[in-house]
């Protein structure tokens, strides 16, 4: 038997400048402020992704996860080797509206983060890639009418 994953409940990322990594991920792709610890400079933050039913119930939507792996007491020493910061991430990919892809990449050039388009004539998707501050690539996929 397999697990039946039903959706995301959060995806977290190790980041080294977390304040700029909020901005950015507030200002880029919209996501909300949900919790994070109580510190004056935050070593974790979670944000709300989207509106989307919460798969725990209300204390817990699905959520994208920032955190400090250095100064985080939880983090600290519990996921193996003491530098284990670096990671075998490829990317993360977001899903859009077709309607609004092209005011993505326009939205996203005028941010100056070079957005890349590639359409994925197999999967009928159209996609952006494009980077966070810390170099992670980001992509937002939709269908791509034009696919045949």
């Amino acid at each position: 038997m397999t697990t039946r994953v039903r959706a995301i409940a959060e995806i977290v990322l190790n980041v080294r400048d977390i304040n700029a990594m909020v901005r950015f991920y507030e200002d880029v792709l919209g996501f909300t402020v949900f919790r994070s610890s109580p510190d004056p400079e935050p070593t974790i933050v979670f944000m709300r992704i989207a509106d989307l039913p919460p798969p725990f119930g209300d204390h817990h939507p699905q959520v994208f996860v920032l955190i400090d792996p250095a100064r985080h007491a939880f983090a600290e020493g519990k996921f193996g080797e003491p530098n284990w910061h670096t990671s075998t991430l490829n990317h993360l990919a977001f899903q859009i509206d077709t309607a609004d892809h092209a005011a993505e990449r326009e939205r996203l050039e005028a941010l100056g983060l070079e957005p890349k388009v590639v359409r994925f004539e197999n999967l009928k998707s159209l996609a952006i890639f494009f980077r966070d501050p810390e170099g992670n690539t980001l992509e937002l996929i939709c269908h791509d009418p034009d696919a045949g």
